[in-house]
């Protein structure tokens, strides 16, 4: 449940009237450049989701609304306009969008009346990648060569293949068929403008360069086309916590025996044992 609609709820149950929603202050080409962007065109064809061109003239806005809240929950009803148009696009799940009817509204009628002017993202594709390329994309994607806008290396969030001698971070998706399942404009695009949600708020102010993105995205093409996993990570570090527990349990015992041996002789002594 969103915050906004948290709140609302809670001033329901207070019994306050409700406050009257505003689309004043929502831009919806701003909005679609942010968030939509990544994964649609407005006449451009096809890309990680559906072109928009005439979408409110397939669909009802009745519809379309609670899907642009909550993909999700109305492909999981059943509905099979919902199923079928994520069947299509390889079971990729759009994100939830934090807006109001009048907002969607808002960026409907944007869209309707032709949406952004589409700039093309200019990379070589991913084949065209040297050796050279992928090792850069591989420095890149471990942080060996730092980003040039300051943005954190790749490794902290994703994996890709073996990368790294313990795996890179699991906070984001493993990107070894990165390539496979965006392809390679897709791919361009994400590497571009991130619309997922974590990585578009932080890369607004780091952007990658042309050359950062085409070397990653060599690089992911490179680890996509070896096929290599990489899950034995997991259990390195399994392994690594188990030997390091019983290391720490043998020095403590260790040490634990020599303090008693000190507090003893003393008692010892006095004694006359």
């Amino acid at each position: 449940m969103t915050k906004r609609r948290i709140l609302i709820g809670f001033i329901a149950l207070l019994g306050l009237p409700l406050p009257a929603i505003d689309a004043a202050g929502f831009e919806p080409g701003a909005y679609f450049e942010k968030t939509c962007s990544s994964c649609h065109k407005v006449g451009g064809g096809d890309d990680i989701g559906p072109d928009l061109k005439g979408v409110t003239d397939r669909r009802k806005r009745e519809w379309l609304v609670p899907f642009i809240q909550s993909s999700q929950t109305v492909i999981q009803s059943g509905d099979p306009v919902a199923t079928g148009l994520f069947n299509k696009f390889k079971q990729k799940k759009m994100p939830d969008q934090d807006l109001t009817p009048q907002d969607i509204n808002a960026l409907l009628d944007f869209i309707a009346a032709g949406g952004p002017k589409e700039v093309a993202i200019d990379l070589k594709p991913a084949t065209a990648a040297t050796p050279a390329d992928i090792q850069k994309g591989l420095d890149l994607f471990t942080g060996r060569i730092p980003l040039a806008a300051g943005g954190a290396a790749c490794i902290s969030c994703h994996s890709a293949g073996d990368v790294g001698p313990l795996g890179g971070g699991t906070m984001g998706l493993n990107l070894t068929q990165a390539y496979s399942k965006y392809e390679d404009k897709g791919l361009s695009k994400a590497l571009k403008r991130p619309g997922f949600l974590i990585m578009k708020d932080y890369f607004a102010d780091k952007p990658l360069t042309d050359d950062e993105a085409f070397a990653l995205k060599a690089f992911l093409y490179d680890v996509d086309r070896a096929g290599t996993q990489g899950g034995n990570h997991q259990k390195k570090f399994l392994f690594l916590g188990l030997g390091g527990t019983v290391v720490m349990m043998g020095a403590t015992d260790f040490i634990w025996r020599k303090r008693r041996r000190k507090s003893a002789k003393p008692w010892s002594r006095q004694s006359g044992l």
